[in-house]
């Protein structure tokens, strides 16, 4: 079958015991129907023409074991099948999950997040179909088919050549409705995507769209897209809809042809009555078989679609097969170098970052301002690597990061950006998530240090708290302060604080301030800041501007002789933002 997604039969070879009962009972539950269809011409012989009374009570006994046989093949067939089929979706979900956790950064800018969220659950939900139910029944029907074809011939080849006139006419219907079906189900899958990443976005920005009073522009959106989504399916819908009364029609005038011709042969003495009876009973059984074929094809031609979109995300190379260096870094990272690193994000053609030069070094404390748009946060997210320059370098002790192996390169930092992210479960977890392994006592460390443990432990259930998905029950400060635990607890080599105290007042940001200078005084400590009073003890400040490093140095030394750093300080300061 063209483009049948045969990568998928991959997931199943792991079942190959479970694959020949599948098989054996596949082969007995079509056996036995066929020889159904065989054995109503001795029926119809022993009754209305031999009238054999001994045969006539063996029958019934003979008939009742055969579907008993029929129906336990059949059962554990249809569970065998279920359970591979659903085994290997569930092992192929994971796989897409797991690949499309390590994708690089730049793939999320392509699509939006809502298109992978559909294609790991909506397009699996397809392919599960296929793999649980459309594999099994196809391969059913077609063995019951062949069987009852069999059959058919050995009963009157004549009559056979007769019965088989309309099968290439349905065979050309079945193939063209099942390329019309892919190309629609090619369209639906992706606006059901936009369905996704609407009700994701909406979810996911619930107190904007309440406060801004977005509810029916959401809305609006919504619909369209839903409307999109229900015209494509509904014309799949259609074209399902219009093969079964075809092939009916195609099938009742090859039986009324069929009763003619052979009624005639009946009649001139050249056909037995069980032959005949037993003939048609074969065709009427075989044309179920037969229409569920088409049937299962269309659906395959479904799931065909869905698959090219999940082995494209499959396929794709995930950020360590591209970007992973060979160097470990084993050496504690003593100093971090930009060197003519500039920037733009992948598909844009505006650089955010120009010709940076700059050096961290352990011990020292650096702070980076500007106005919002600068590009200083830019700049830290190359650090981890979540990004590599479009042209120049980032060296660690050195070495280009770009020869670095990733995993034990951010292993060596520590990051906490402005959007915090909390997980399902307790507070105690969630700072762990930092080091798995953690201890009671360093979890509490860590917690004193980000100036929250006095907090968590006035809760009832102290460090066993759960919390929801995006700590939803906590204030924004309290994220943030939980989230810079779970940094402080890793240890890094360097610390990267991205506004990460914004959420704050400003005497509980100089608490935490203070108790990460201590800790970290003999690491790499960077802060984006979004107080300037929080830059004052920094050892060096750089101060961005439209992507370019405008100026560095100490605070005093910036305000003496850079007009625009005193400026923005002077607006804070006059403003009341220092809270001083």
């Amino acid at each position: 079958m063209k483009r049948f997604p045969f990568w998928a039969l991959n997931y199943v070879k792991p079942f190959k015991w479970l694959i020949v009962v599948a098989v054996l009972t596949m082969l007995i539950n079509s056996g036995v129907t066929s020889f159904l269809a065989y054995f109503i011409k001795d029926i119809v012989n022993t009754v209305f023409v031999t009238k054999d009374e001994r045969m006539i009570k063996l029958i019934p006994l003979i008939l009742v074991g055969l579907v008993l046989l029929k129906g336990i093949a059949f059962s554990i067939n249809y569970y065998t099948m279920a359970y591979i089929g659903q085994r290997a979706i569930a092992n192929l979900r994971e796989d897409l999950y797991y690949k499309v956790l390590r994708l690089p950064l730049e793939s999320f800018m392509k699509e939006p997040p809502g298109a992978f969220i559909s294609k790991v659950i909506n397009d699996t939900s397809l392919l599960q179909d296929l793999m649980v139910r459309q594999i099994a029944t196809v391969s059913r029907n077609i063995l019951t088919a062949a069987g009852l074809i069999f059959v058919i011939v050995y009963q009157d080849w004549k009559l056979a050549l007769f019965g088989f006139i309309g099968l290439p006419l349905i065979g050309v219907l079945i193939s063209n409705i099942g390329r019309r079906i892919k190309r629609y189900t090619h369209r639906m899958q992706e606006r059901l995507a936009l369905l996704t990443n609407h009700l994701f976005v909406g979810v996911r920005n619930i107190k904007e769209i309440k406060l801004f009073l977005l509810e029916e522009r959401f809305l609006r959106g919504f619909r369209h897209d839903n409307e999109n989504y229900l015209k494509q399916f509904m014309k799949i819908k259609k074209v399902e809809g219009i093969y079964p009364p075809i092939v009916e029609l195609i099938a009742s005038i090859l039986v009324g042809a069929l009763i003619l011709y052979g009624g005639k042969r009946i009649v001139s003495g050249n056909l037995s009555p069980g032959s005949f009876f037993s003939f048609m009973i074969a065709m009427i059984m075989a044309y179920e078989p037969v229409r569920k074929i088409g049937q299962n094809y269309n659906k395959i031609q479904q799931s065909s679609s869905v698959a090219e979109r999940v082995k494209r995300i499959l396929d794709t190379a995930d950020e360590y097969a591209v970007r992973d260096g060979k160097v470990p870094l084993d050496k504690r990272v003593e100093n971090i170098s930009f060197r003519d690193v500039s920037f733009r994000y992948p598909g844009t053609e505006n650089y955010i970052l120009r010709n940076i030069n700059l050096r961290f070094e352990r011990g020292k404390k650096y702070s980076i301002v500007g106005k919002t748009g600068s590009g200083k946060s830019t700049l830290v997210s190359l650090i981890p690597r979540f990004y590599d320059p479009t042209s120049g370098r980032i060296e660690f002790n050195g070495i280009d990061s770009r020869n670095i192996k990733l995993k034990p390169l951010r292993r060596k930092i520590g990051y906490v950006s402005q959007e915090i992210l909390l997980f399902r479960g307790t507070i105690f977890e969630n700072i762990a998530i930092g080091k798995p392994d953690a201890t009671v006592d360093e979890v509490i460390e860590a917690a004193r240090t980000a100036s929250i443990h006095d907090f968590i432990t006035s809760l009832p259930e102290g460090y066993n708290t759960v919390i929801g998905e995006g700590g939803i029950e906590l204030s924004g400060g309290q994220k943030q302060r939980i989230a810079i635990a779970r940094a402080v607890i890793r240890n890094p080599d360097v610390l990267i604080l991205d506004e990460a105290t914004s959420a704050l007042d400003s005497e509980t940001e100089k608490r935490v301030q203070e108790a990460i200078d201590r800790k970290f005084s003999d690491r790499v400590l960077i802060t984006v800041a979004h107080r300037l009073s929080t830059v004052l003890n920094s050892d060096e400040i750089i101060f961005m501007e439209s992507g370019r490093v405008a100026d560095r140095g100490k605070h005093r030394e910036l305000m003496e002789r850079n007009e625009r750093y005193r400026n923005i300080f002077k607006i804070q300061f006059e403003s009341g933002a220092e809270g001083e």
